[in-house]
C-alpha cells in the first residue's frame, strides 16, 4: 500500500484501488533482512522507497516521452 501511495504522489496522480480477497502467496507482511547481503558483498542500501520510486518514475517518464518521437 505505501507504494502504491508514494507511486501516485509521485506521480500527481489519484490510485483507485479495488481491494480483492486475500490470494495464496499473499503475506501480510514481510522480514527482510539483508545482513547477510552486507556481509557477503559489503553493499549496504542507502535508497528510501521514496527516493527509488521517485527515480524509477523520472526515468520511465522520460523514456516513455522517447519513445513517443
Amino acid at each position: 500500500m505505501d507504494f502504491i501511495q508514494i507511486l501516485a504522489t509521485t506521480l500527481g496522480k489519484k490510485s483507485e484501488l479495488i481491494m480483492k480477497p486475500m490470494q495464496p502467496g499473499d503475506v501480510t507482511r514481510t522480514w527482510a533482512d539483508t545482513s547477510a547481503l552486507q556481509k557477503a558483498t559489503g553493499y549496504e542500501p542507502h535508497t528510501s522507497l521514496e527516493q527509488g520510486i521517485k527515480l524509477f518514475a523520472e526515468w520511465y517518464l522520460g523514456e516513455w516521452k522517447e519513445s513517443q518521437k
